[in-house]
């Protein structure tokens, strides 16, 4: 699936990155996905899903954070965006960590 498909589908701001992966020119993202703000959600539905996205392959990757990625334990999605195969993810938690890649093809695994 394309990157920019994914961000139409799906809204990611609130969602939890459970653990984060960067190696061998592959980003593998696990999160709890807030499915309250999806299209389509209906009450009784599920609040929350687990999901895993597998970004590959990417190229120059920058992780900006006093925390290192290990360290990533349920933070919160602030803001996802997408512009000329770069994408932007920036979290919170105690700090702010900012994550960025070019990449233009995703996976759920």
């Amino acid at each position: 699936m394309q990157v920019n498909e994914l961000l139409k589908t799906y809204n990611f701001h609130d969602s939890n990155v459970i653990k984060l992966i960067h190696e061998n020119n592959t980003v593998i993202i696990k999160l709890d996905l807030c499915m309250w703000k999806q299209k389509g959600y209906q009450k009784g539905d599920l609040d929350l899903k687990e999901i895993s996205l597998k970004f590959d392959p990417i190229n120059h990757y920058i992780w900006d954070s006093k925390k290192a990625e290990k360290e990533i334990d349920y933070d919160t999605i602030l803001d996802v965006s997408y512009y000329k195969d770069v994408l932007k993810m920036v979290l919170s938690d105690d700090e702010i960590s900012i994550m960025s890649f070019r990449c233009s093809t995703v996976s759920y695994i």
